[in-house]
C-alpha cells in the first residue's frame, strides 16, 4: 500500500529523507477549504507508525505477565513430553512475546510481523537483548507463510502465540488467523496461548447510553413539546457498529441492570473444535428487574493456559473478578481494550422474573445482539441491524449524545426565546442542529443550512413530519445569493460541523459569518458571540500512557521503539488530540485557564500570538493540559455553552468533564513538576491554530 516507505523503519526514519518536503492536499476543518500543505515526503509513512499503538499494549503489565505465564506453562509442557519448543509468534509487534518465549527456555521461536516498520524495529530490539540467534523475524502475514525446506519455517510449530485481539475481540480477523495457522503452521496437538476466550454479556436499561444512539423529541423548559422525531428515525433499529468505552467510567447510578453479566459466546482458539465464522448464541433467563431493556455492556475473557489457570479479564470494575472481594481493589488500565456498548434494535420493556431471550451474533469481524420475549425466532432477531434513517451513518455517537444533551438543549431553549420573536427572521448556520427547527413556533421566518446530504434530508424528514412551514433548507452555501436572506436579523449556530476534530475547530463559524455578513442585515444579532479557549493542568490516572515512552518492558530494553515511535509522532501528529475525558480520571493541578478570547461578531484579521503559564499547585506532577471551548453567546453566563468542565474546576480534585463532546489533550512524555509555560497562535487568514508548551 505504502510502496518504499515500508523499507528499512528505523534507517530511513532517520535518513536524509527527514529534511525533504512535499504539498499535501488536506482539508482545513476551521475554514472548509482545501489547503496544500508543506509536509515531510514520508508523511503517511510516518503517520502509519505514530498511530500504530502498540505502546498502550505494551504499558499493560498484567497482559504481559499473563502472556509471560502462559508461555512458561507451554513450553514446560512440551519438555515434559520430551518434546522441543517450538514457538511460532503471529504479529510479533516489538518482539516482546517471542523474547519472553526466548528467555523461558523455547528451543525454536519464529515471529512474523506484517507491518515492516515494526518488524524492523523489533529486529533491532531483539538483537538489542541478546536473541538474534534464537528468534528469526519474518516480515509477513501469517497467512502468507510457508512451511518446507526452502519455507519461512523449516517444519510447523507445536506452540503459538499472539495477541491479535480488539476491544470486539474478533475485530482484527482473529478467526481467521488462528483457522489458517492449526490448518498450514501448527502441528495437530499443539498448544495455543491464549488457549480460548468467553464474550460477557450485560442487558441494562441505560437512558444515559441511549441518548448515544436514539434521537429523542424535543421539549422547551416548560415541557411543552416543540419538535417530534419522525417514525423512520423513531423506529430505526440503529447500527450493530461497536461503541467501544471505558465502562468503569460510567456511572453505576446511570443503568438498571435487567440481565446480570452471563457468558454468550465462547471462542476455542486451541483448534480442538472446529471454526465457525457465522453464529448466534440463546440464553434464556430471567429478568432480574423491572425497567426496559436498552443496551447490552460486553467485555472478554482471555484462558491464557490449558489448564485454565490464567485468565485475564476485559470487565468493568464492578464485575471485575479482581473486585469480587475487595471492591477497592485496582484493576488494570487498558486503551487497547476497552469494553463495549451494543444496542439493542428495539427496546424491550419487561417485569421482574419475566422470562427473556438474549441472542448474541457474530460474523467473521463483528458481534451484534437482540433480546426477545418470543422464542419463536424470525429472520430479524439474528439479522445484523441497519441504519434505514440516516442518523447513525451519518453522526458519531458524540454528536447524536449533543443533540440529546438536556443540559445543552435548556440553554438553547432559553436562548431562543430571549432572543427571537414574531418579527424575527433567522439563519441557523450549523449542521445537524435539530434543536434549531424548534425557533419556527417564535419566528416569522428560519433559514436552515445543511450542506451534508444525507443530514439535510433528516432535517426535511423532520420538517415534514412536524407540518413546519416557515422553514427553508439551503443546501449550498455556494449560492447564497439565489437565496433571499436580506431580512435575516438574528443569526444562530450550535456550532458544530462534521469536518471538526479538535475543540478549535468549530471556529470554522467564524469563516462561515464573514462570508454570509453581505447578504444579511448589517444589525443582525449573532450567536455565539465569543469563542472562549480554555486549558487547565492535569494530572491523568491513565492516559498519559497512550504517549509515555516505554524505556524497559518486563525487563527488555525498549530505546528502539520509543526512538521509531517518537520521530514518527513528531512528524505526523498535531501536539493536542481530541479525547473523551470524562473516560480517563485526572486530577486538576492549576486553576482553569482562559487561553484566548475570539470576538466571532467582529471578524479579527491578524495573527494572534498569546503566552501564558499554567501555575501547578500540587506536588502530583502533570502530565497532560486539558482544553476547551466555552461558546459565549450572547454574554449571559445562563446561555454559555461548554465542551469542557460541567462542574467548578477544584484544585487537586477529579475533573467531571462533558460527556458529549471530545476536548483537546496535549500530553507531557514524562511528568512534569513546574510550572508550564505555553504559547498560542492562531493566524486568522490561513485558519491554524497551534498550540504548544514550551
Amino acid at each position: 500500500m505504502y510502496g518504499k516507505y515500508f523499507c528499512n523503519a528505523l534507517s530511513y526514519i532517520r535518513s536524509e529523507v527527514l529534511n525533504m518536503s512535499v504539498f499535501i492536499q488536506k482539508i482545513n476543518p476551521m475554514t472548509g477549504s482545501n489547503d496544500w500543505i508543506l509536509q515531510n515526503e514520508d508523511y503517511d509513512y510516518h503517520q502509519e507508525v505514530a498511530r500504530a499503538a502498540f505502546a498502550d499494549m505494551l504499558h499493560d503489565k498484567e497482559r504481559n505477565e499473563k502472556y509471560e505465564q502462559a508461555l512458561i506453562s507451554a513450553i514446560k509442557n512440551m519438555h515434559s513430553k520430551g518434546r522441543k519448543a517450538n514457538v511460532l509468534d503471529i504479529g510479533t509487534g516489538t518482539g516482546l512475546l517471542s523474547m519472553m518465549a526466548a528467555r523461558n527456555g523455547a528451543d525454536l521461536v519464529v515471529a512474523c510481523e506484517a507491518f515492516n516498520p515494526m518488524s524492523e524495529c523489533a529486529k533491532k530490539i531483539i538483537s538489542r537483548n541478546g536473541f538474534q540467534d534464537q528468534i528469526k523475524i519474518i516480515p509477513k502475514r501469517s497467512t502468507k507463510l510457508t512451511v518446507g525446506e526452502e519455507g519461512d519455517l523449516k517444519q510447523k510449530c507445536n506452540i503459538l502465540v499472539t495477541e491479535v485481539f480488539d476491544s470486539e475481540l474478533i475485530g482484527e480477523g482473529a478467526l481467521s488467523t488462528f483457522s489458517h495457522a492449526h490448518k498450514h503452521l501448527l502441528e495437530e496437538d499443539s498448544i495455543v496461548v491464549p488457549d480460548s476466550a468467553t464474550i460477557y454479556a450485560q442487558v441494562v436499561e441505560c437512558p444515559l447510553a441511549q441518548n448515544w444512539n436514539k434521537v429523542k423529541n424535543i421539549f422547551n423548559n416548560d415541557g411543552e413539546l416543540l419538535v417530534s422525531i419522525p417514525k423512520s428515525i423513531k423506529t430505526c433499529p440503529g447500527t450493530a457498529a461497536v461503541h467501544d468505552i471505558q465502562l468503569s467510567q460510567l456511572p453505576t447510578h446511570s443503568f438498571n441492570t435487567i440481565i446480570s453479566p452471563i457468558p454468550v459466546l465462547r471462542f476455542d482458539w486451541s483448534g480442538k473444535t472446529p471454526f465457525v465464522f457465522d453464529r448466534f448464541t440463546i440464553n434464556t433467563v430471567k429478568s432480574e428487574h423491572d425497567g426496559t431493556a436498552q443496551a447490552v455492556f460486553m467485555w472478554w475473557e482471555l484462558q491464557m493456559d490449558t489448564e485454565g489457570k490464567i485468565t485475564l479479564s476485559c470487565a468493568p470494575r464492578w464485575a471485575h473478578p479482581d473486585t469480587k472481594n475487595d471492591k477497592n481493589a485496582e484493576i488494570p488500565w487498558r486503551d487497547h481494550w476497552m469494553q463495549a456498548v451494543y444496542y439493542l434494535p428495539n427496546e424491550v420493556r419487561v417485569k421482574k422474573g419475566q422470562e427473556v431471550h438474549l441472542i448474541s451474533c457474530h460474523d467473521e469481524y463483528s458481534l451484534w445482539f437482540n433480546l426477545t420475549e418470543n422464542l419463536r425466532l424470525s429472520e430479524g432477531h439474528y439479522m445484523n441491524p441497519v441504519c434505514t434513517c440516516g442518523v447513525h451513518s451519518c453522526f458519531s455517537r458524540t454528536r447524536v449524545g449533543q443533540v440529546n444533551d438536556p443540559r445543552r438543549n435548556k440553554k438553547y431553549a432559553s436562548l431562543f426565546e430571549t432572543h427571537i420573536n414574531s418579527d424575527s427572521t433567522v439563519l441557523i448556520l450549523t449542521e445537524g442542529f435539530y434543536f434549531g427547527l424548534s425557533s419556527a413556533k417564535l419566528a416569522k421566518k428560519v433559514f436552515v443550512t445543511e450542506t451534508n446530504q444525507i443530514s439535510r434530508r433528516i432535517v426535511e424528514e423532520f420538517i415534514r413530519h412536524n407540518n413546519i412551514k416557515n422553514v427553508e433548507v439551503i443546501s449550498n452555501l455556494d449560492v447564497l445569493n439565489e437565496v433571499d436572506l436580506s431580512k435575516v436579523n438574528v443569526v444562530i449556530s450550535e456550532p458544530y460541523f462534521m469536518s471538526s476534530i479538535l475543540p478549535w475547530d468549530n471556529l470554522l463559524l467564524l469563516y462561515l459569518l464573514k462570508s454570509i455578513r453581505k447578504f444579511i442585515l448589517p444589525d443582525a444579532q449573532i450567536f455565539p458571540k465569543k469563542a472562549v479557549l480554555k486549558g487547565v493542568a492535569v494530572h491523568f490516572t491513565d492516559l498519559y500512557k497512550i504517549r509515555s515512552p516505554l524505556g524497559t518492558c518486563e525487563g527488555f530494553p525498549m530505546e528502539d521503539f520509543d526512538r521509531l515511535i517518537g520521530a514518527s509522532s513528531n512528524i505526523s501528529d498535531d501536539k493536542v488530540e481530541a479525547q473523551p475525558l470524562w473516560e480517563y480520571p485526572g486530577t486538576a493541578l492549576s486553576e482553569e485557564m482562559v487561553i484566548a478570547e475570539i470576538d466571532l461578531v467582529n471578524t479579527p484579521e491578524s495573527l494572534l500570538e498569546l503566552k501564558g503559564t499554567f501555575y501547578l499547585q500540587t506536588e502530583m506532577g502533570c502530565n497532560g493540559i486539558a482544553l476547551w471551548v466555552d461558546w459565549d453567546m450572547d454574554g449571559s453566563p445562563k446561555h454559555a455553552v461548554t465542551t469542557g468542565p460541567i462542574a467548578p474546576v477544584v484544585i487537586g480534585q477529579k475533573i467531571s468533564w462533558d460527556m458529549y463532546t471530545r476536548q483537546g489533550v496535549y500530553l507531557f512524555p514524562n511528568k512534569v513538576m513546574k510550572n508550564i509555560n505555553y504559547e498560542f497562535k492562531y493566524d486568522f487568514h490561513e485558519g491554524n491554530i497551534t498550540f504548544n508548551c514550551l
